[in-house]
């Protein structure tokens, strides 16, 4: 039984023991006769050594005798010069100082020799009583074992329901379809720290649920309640496009951390949920680089996103915050949308529940090229002109139906408090350059995917060549101030336009 050596345990230990074993003073008084006597010795030394100092003085009638010790030289018997000359013939000089001379006796120095070696003596005894309950222990392994598992998991249990009782979670429907479908979705910390101030919000992947309607709230006219046939109503894949700091990261990272804890057996911070069986759950957010590893942040993104692409399942989760930012606007709306048709799945290969936040706002035209695939929402924002004649925009944080027009990045940075000279600037600059909606990279010339073929690879090239593509290869583009880049960029669109 382990309450056997529970019992022993205690009995031999002191209650709140040393932070390592060679600080000594694990083992209780009185378990080990040998240990008990090297620890008096050290104890006592001082009241050992005022009687000594008495009785000498008594036997050899020297007033101004005294026992002493200094690093140097030990144990010592100090009598000034006047008595030393009286000094017994026990006493051994051992220094001679200006006006007194030191010596020691045989009696003084076996205690000073078992003083000494006291304290490493209880050292090296406590170092083998302990040894001894580790044996004791380690014929129990098993049983220790199986108990701390118990121990362990009923530790969580219980954290997780006191914790859902006090916040009032809710239980979430465990299905065996890859959907998700979450109203009222709460982050289970900031839920915490803001209280009221935190805003629920629905998502809906797989199924049809009740999605939020225009307004961002849950459609009423759409039960919540569908049959294994619905899986499909509602895409896998939904892109979610809004400003900075309206809350789009929050979004996907908080659904996320639900299914991890439906996935656990845990309630959730929600009004209602349904959670398909979850195999991974795959995540690309925030940027960081690996220096010891000679990669850039552009690298780092590329590799974990590689590894979620080459992994994920129709039945994993995957959140992707800002796939592409780390280079070119060209580039890196390439790769996402590429990206996003990989994990948009087909109809023959479905793919994982996937959440994209993006500032790429062309890839919202995803949604009518992929209907039944991918999903435009958005962050709402409320926008009025202020008293200075500038906009004024506020966060409402509720996620809606349909696609953000534009990502307030100028606002943001001017709510950061950038000098107001430097944002005037840059909204002067984000006009010529016309990169809002009305002038943006055309998704209507982006040639659909082509359909996936075997790993043979085709014996000839399947394109010709073409002027704008030779022209853009010959481009030398680390030379190219972006004004220039963008009338490069607009003559190969005429000169294609021209046929």
């Amino acid at each position: 039984m382990l309450s056997t050596l529970a019992d022993e345990i205690r009995a031999s230990c002191v209650d709140d023991p040393p932070a390592t074993l060679r600080q000594g003073g694990l083992i209780r008084d009185g378990v080990d006769e040998s240990l008990d006597e090297a620890r008096l010795l050290q104890r006592d030394a001082g009241r050992w050594l005022a009687e000594y100092q008495t009785r000498l003085i008594e036997q050899h009638d020297l007033p101004s005798l005294k026992v002493g010790f200094n690093k140097v030289f030990g144990y010592y018997i100090e009598l000034p010069s006047a008595q030393a000359r009286r000094a017994p013939e026990g006493f051994t000089r051992k220094q001679t100082l200006k006006n007194a001379e030191r010596y020691i006796t045989p009696e003084l120095k076996t205690f000073e020799e078992n003083v000494t070696t006291a304290e490493q003596r209880a050292l090296e005894r406590e170092r083998v009583l302990f040894t001894r309950l580790l044996e004791r222990a380690a014929e129990r392994v098993g049983e220790i074992g199986r108990y701390a598992d118990a121990v362990a998991e009923l530790d969580v249990l219980s954290a997780l329901a006191g914790k859902a009782f006090r916040r009032g979670w809710t239980r979430p429907e465990i299905t065996d379809e890859p959907v998700l479908s979450i109203e009222g979705g709460r982050h289970p910390v900031l839920d915490e720290l803001l209280g009221e101030r935190f805003v629920p919000n629905d998502v809906a992947l797989g199924r049809a649920g009740r999605p939020p309607d225009a307004s961002g709230t849950p459609s009423s006219n759409t039960p919540h309640d569908s049959g294994p046939g619905d899986a499909s109503d509602a895409p896998r894949l939904a892109l979610i496009t809004g400003p900075n700091m309206a809350g789009k990261s929050t979004f996907i990272r908080q659904n996320a951390l639900l299914v991890l804890l439906a996935s656990i057996g845990s309630y959730i911070p929600a009004d209602r949920a349904t959670v398909g069986v979850c195999d991974r759950i795959f995540t690309r957010v925030g940027a960081d680089d690996a220096l010891h590893r000679g990669q850039s942040t552009f690298m780092v993104e590329m590799t974990e996103t590689a590894a979620i692409l080459n992994s994920a399942t129709p039945r994993s989760l995957v959140i992707l915050d800002e796939i592409g930012r780390g280079t070119s606007t060209l580039d890196g709306l390439s790769l996402a949308w590429a990206i996003t048709e990989h994990l948009a799945g087909e109809a023959d290969r479905p793919g994982p529940r996937t959440l994209f936040a993006t500032h790429y706002h062309e890839l919202t035209e995803l949604e009518e090229r992929l209907p039944g695939r991918v999903q435009n929402l958005h962050v709402q924002v409320r926008e009025w002109p202020g008293a200075d004649g500038r906009n004024e925009i506020i966060f409402v944080h509720r996620i809606a139906p349909g696609r953000a027009d534009r990502s307030y990045g100028v606002h943001v940075a001017r709510l950061a408090g950038v000098p107001v000279s430097v944002t005037d600037r840059a909204e002067a600059v984000l006009a010529s350059l016309s990169v809002q909606e009305g002038n943006r990279v055309e998704p209507s010339r982006v040639e659909p995917p082509k359909a996936r073929r075997g790993e043979q690879m085709g014996l000839f090239t399947e394109y010709l060549p073409h002027p704008v593509v030779e022209r853009l290869r010959e481009l030398k583009l680390d030379s190219l101030s972006p004004m220039q880049a963008f009338d490069v960029l607009r003559g190969l669109t005429e000169e294609l336009d021209r046929g």
